[in-house]
Protein backbone atom coordinates (compact mmCIF):
# COMPACT_ATOMS: atom_id res chain seq x y z
CA UNK A 1 0.00 0.00 0.00
CA UNK A 2 0.91 3.37 -0.52
CA UNK A 3 2.23 5.88 2.24
CA UNK A 4 1.76 9.37 2.23
CA UNK A 5 5.32 10.10 2.06
CA UNK A 6 6.15 7.55 -0.56
CA UNK A 7 3.59 9.53 -2.85
CA UNK A 8 5.06 12.75 -2.32
CA UNK A 9 8.28 11.48 -3.46
CA UNK A 10 7.04 9.90 -6.39
CA UNK A 11 5.56 13.49 -7.63
CA UNK A 12 8.21 15.09 -6.55
CA UNK A 13 10.40 12.81 -8.37
CA UNK A 14 7.63 12.90 -11.52
CA UNK A 15 8.08 17.18 -11.19
CA UNK A 16 11.83 17.16 -11.32
CA UNK A 17 12.16 14.41 -14.01
CA UNK A 18 10.24 17.05 -16.03
CA UNK A 19 11.68 20.10 -15.46
CA UNK A 20 14.85 18.79 -16.13
CA UNK A 21 13.84 17.97 -19.44
CA UNK A 22 13.48 21.70 -19.87
CA UNK A 23 9.90 21.92 -21.08
CA UNK A 24 9.98 25.65 -21.35
CA UNK A 25 8.15 28.37 -19.91
CA UNK A 26 4.30 27.83 -20.58
CA UNK A 27 5.16 23.97 -19.42
CA UNK A 28 6.57 24.96 -16.64
CA UNK A 29 3.81 26.62 -15.51
CA UNK A 30 1.29 23.95 -16.20
CA UNK A 31 3.92 21.15 -14.64
CA UNK A 32 3.62 23.61 -11.27
CA UNK A 33 -0.69 23.73 -11.44
CA UNK A 34 -0.88 19.92 -12.11
CA UNK A 35 1.92 19.31 -9.14
CA UNK A 36 -0.12 21.41 -6.77
CA UNK A 37 -3.01 19.82 -7.68
CA UNK A 38 -2.07 16.15 -7.27
CA UNK A 39 0.00 17.31 -4.09
CA UNK A 40 -3.55 18.81 -2.44
CA UNK A 41 -5.09 15.58 -3.73
CA UNK A 42 -3.04 12.97 -1.79
CA UNK A 43 -2.68 15.49 1.37
CA UNK A 44 -6.79 14.89 1.44
CA UNK A 45 -6.57 11.49 0.62
CA UNK A 46 -4.31 11.30 3.58
CA UNK A 47 -5.98 13.64 5.96
CA UNK A 48 -9.13 13.76 5.09
CA UNK A 49 -11.16 16.72 6.47
CA UNK A 50 -14.03 17.09 7.90
CA UNK A 51 -17.24 17.40 6.01
CA UNK A 52 -19.18 20.54 6.05
CA UNK A 53 -23.11 20.21 6.78
CA UNK A 54 -23.74 21.62 2.75
CA UNK A 55 -21.95 18.67 2.13
CA UNK A 56 -23.85 15.96 3.56
CA UNK A 57 -26.34 13.60 1.66
CA UNK A 58 -28.64 11.61 1.89
CA UNK A 59 -26.85 7.28 1.21
CA UNK A 60 -23.76 9.15 2.16
CA UNK A 61 -21.54 6.95 4.23
CA UNK A 62 -19.76 8.67 7.18
CA UNK A 63 -17.44 8.03 10.07
CA UNK A 64 -18.94 9.66 13.22
CA UNK A 65 -16.43 10.78 15.60
CA UNK A 66 -18.18 11.21 18.53
CA UNK A 67 -19.32 7.79 18.18
CA UNK A 68 -16.58 5.74 16.23
CA UNK A 69 -19.27 4.38 14.46
CA UNK A 70 -19.73 4.17 10.27
CA UNK A 71 -22.91 5.44 9.50
CA UNK A 72 -25.34 5.78 6.53
CA UNK A 73 -27.39 9.06 6.07
CA UNK A 74 -30.68 8.25 5.90
CA UNK A 75 -31.95 11.93 5.32
CA UNK A 76 -31.11 15.42 6.88
CA UNK A 77 -33.82 17.56 7.83
CA UNK A 78 -34.41 21.27 8.06
CA UNK A 79 -33.43 21.94 11.47
CA UNK A 80 -29.76 20.61 10.62
CA UNK A 81 -30.39 17.39 12.40
CA UNK A 82 -28.68 14.07 10.78
CA UNK A 83 -30.91 10.97 10.66
CA UNK A 84 -28.24 7.95 10.85
CA UNK A 85 -28.15 4.53 10.18
CA UNK A 86 -25.67 2.69 12.10
CA UNK A 87 -24.34 -0.36 10.85
CA UNK A 88 -28.10 -1.35 9.31
CA UNK A 89 -28.53 -2.47 13.19
CA UNK A 90 -30.02 0.78 13.97
CA UNK A 91 -31.13 4.39 13.68
CA UNK A 92 -30.94 7.70 15.22
CA UNK A 93 -31.38 11.50 15.37
CA UNK A 94 -28.45 13.35 16.20
CA UNK A 95 -28.11 17.35 15.44
CA UNK A 96 -25.14 18.35 13.24
CA UNK A 97 -21.73 19.75 14.62
CA UNK A 98 -18.55 20.82 12.95
CA UNK A 99 -15.36 18.16 13.13
CA UNK A 100 -17.80 15.67 13.61
CA UNK A 101 -18.59 13.90 10.73
CA UNK A 102 -15.79 12.55 8.15
CA UNK A 103 -15.64 10.83 4.65
CA UNK A 104 -15.04 7.22 4.29
CA UNK A 105 -15.10 5.23 0.98
CA UNK A 106 -17.28 2.88 0.35
CA UNK A 107 -16.47 0.81 -3.19
CA UNK A 108 -18.78 0.41 -5.67
CA UNK A 109 -18.71 -3.27 -6.48
CA UNK A 110 -20.06 -3.33 -10.62
CA UNK A 111 -18.05 -4.27 -13.60
CA UNK A 112 -15.92 -7.34 -12.88
CA UNK A 113 -13.72 -6.19 -15.69
CA UNK A 114 -12.89 -3.05 -14.04
CA UNK A 115 -9.31 -2.41 -12.73
CA UNK A 116 -8.67 -1.31 -9.49
CA UNK A 117 -5.22 -0.16 -8.31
Amino acid sequence: MLTKTRCMSLLDDIAGYAHRANIGPNGINEINEDYNGLKKLIEEHFTPQPLEFKNLKPGMWVIDMWTRTISKIKRIDENRNVHLNVQEEYDYLTPFKENRFYPIVVPNVGDKNEKHI
